[in-house]
């Protein structure tokens, strides 16, 4: 066969199986349209752990008339004209390709949105596999926001769909946990304070709330609602700041030195507040939930220093310039690459180290000399290799 160019239409279902790889990419997607739409309640309904149909309903600005043909167009979007603009970019979403995405991947996808000019009265969109209105003469009661309802997500993939089918309560899981770390810092961080209820209606019996928020802007608050009050009880406030030094090969791009902040919470640095399990870690970047696997061993490796047996509670977001970051890695943008990433974790290292030596000396009567012994030798080891982290 001579090389020959890909029918539009399957490029597009080719690369929207890459952009929404399972269930919880999908409904982390809708979330944060929501969350940019300027959202402060956001409600995900599933229906059979999200095999019939998910749903996600906000109080969001709502959805222009003047966008309505090209909202789910494939790299149609208002957050940025050209690439550059990802250096500043802040909003959760930028490249134009969810909703065109879930067109292609679910049976049917179904729109309810009113601007605060249309309310209260809003108008039904339905879109073909390519993100095309196919109908727009609906029209049915809403306030100002955005209702998005998809009706089983992969059915034109068959195996995908299978396997969605075998491992649905695996999914649903899998999706919730996503859903958690959104609740944290970008429910608590976005907007003043986000109202966030997920829920799962079964064909038998009512729906069920799994996990829902009040939406008052504080991150205890949302610990407290997700675990309960004994979540806290072990916890303690992280808020620590501490300047890198820019690698050599960035030193051209970028200034010499980064300010980087991290808050949230993390265990008391005490035997016995720690967790058997890593289960409850949640990083994030300007607010953004990520991956971030050395940031997160270097929370372990320092935590074990004053209790060797436990991992932490860490819900720890990382403040720093958009500039000395990308997110534009992975399709469900959950990689993110960070600019001198080795010089910053350990600085990260000798600032957790200080810090935890800092509690230890106040709370335990001056016992954790090995700790200040530990932190001046990173901190030796920071100097050799040029980082200069300054706490």
């Amino acid at each position: 066969m001579s090389i020959q160019g890909i029918d539009a239409a399957s490029v597009h279902r080719l690369t929207s199986g890459q952009v929404v790889t399972d269930l919880q990419t999908c409904v982390k997607e809708l979330v944060e349209n929501s969350l940019d739409a300027g959202a402060t309640s956001i409600e995900v309904r599933f229906k059979q752990h999200g095999l019939g149909s998910i749903e996600v309903i906000d109080n969001g600005s709502g959805i222009a008339p003047a966008d309505y043909d090209s909202v789910a167009l494939k790299h149609y979007t208002s957050k940025l004209a050209t690439f550059d603009d990802i250096a500043s970019v802040r909003t959760f979403g930028f490249r134009g390709e969810a909703l065109s995405s879930l067109c292609a991947l679910c049976e049917s996808v179904t729109v309810l949105t009113a601007t605060e000019d249309e309310a209260p009265m809003g108008t039904v969109l339905e879109f073909d596999a390519r993100g095309r209105v196919k109908s727009r003469s609906g029209k049915a009661a809403r306030q100002r926001g955005t209702t998005v309802t998809l009706t089983k997500l992969f059915a034109p993939l068959p195996v995908r769909r299978k396997d969605l089918e075998k491992n649905a309560k695996r999914e649903f899981g899998k999706a919730l946990g996503l859903l958690q770390a959104y609740a944290l810092v970008p429910c608590s961080k976005e907007n003043g304070g986000v109202r966030f209820t997920v829920s799962n209606q079964l064909d038998v019996g009512g729906r069920k709330v799994q996990l829902q928020t009040k939406g008052n802007g504080s991150i205890q608050a949302a610990v407290t609602a997700l675990w309960g009050p004994k979540a806290m009880e072990n916890v303690v406030t992280l808020d620590i700041a501490f300047d890198v030094e820019a690698e050599r090969g960035a030193l051209k791009r970028l200034a010499p030195t980064t300010h980087v902040q991290v808050k949230g919470l993390i265990s008391k640095f005490m035997p016995g507040c720690g967790r058997q399990s890593s289960d409850r870690q949640y990083l994030f970047v300007n607010g953004r939930p990520c991956n971030l696997s050395k940031v997160q061993k270097a929370f372990n490796e320092t935590y074990r220093l004053f209790n060797a047996t436990q991992t932490p509670f860490v819900i720890a977001d990382i403040i720093l310039p958009t500039d000395t970051c990308d997110i534009n890695v992975s399709p469900d943008k959950r990689t993110i690459f960070l600019h001198s990433e080795s010089n910053l974790i350990v600085a990260l290292k000798v600032c957790l180290a200080a810090s935890l030596h800092s509690f230890l000396t106040s709370a335990a009567g001056g016992t954790g000399e090995r700790v200040r012994i530990l932190a001046l030798n990173i901190q030796d080891q920071l100097r050799f290799f040029g980082a200069g982290a300054r706490v």
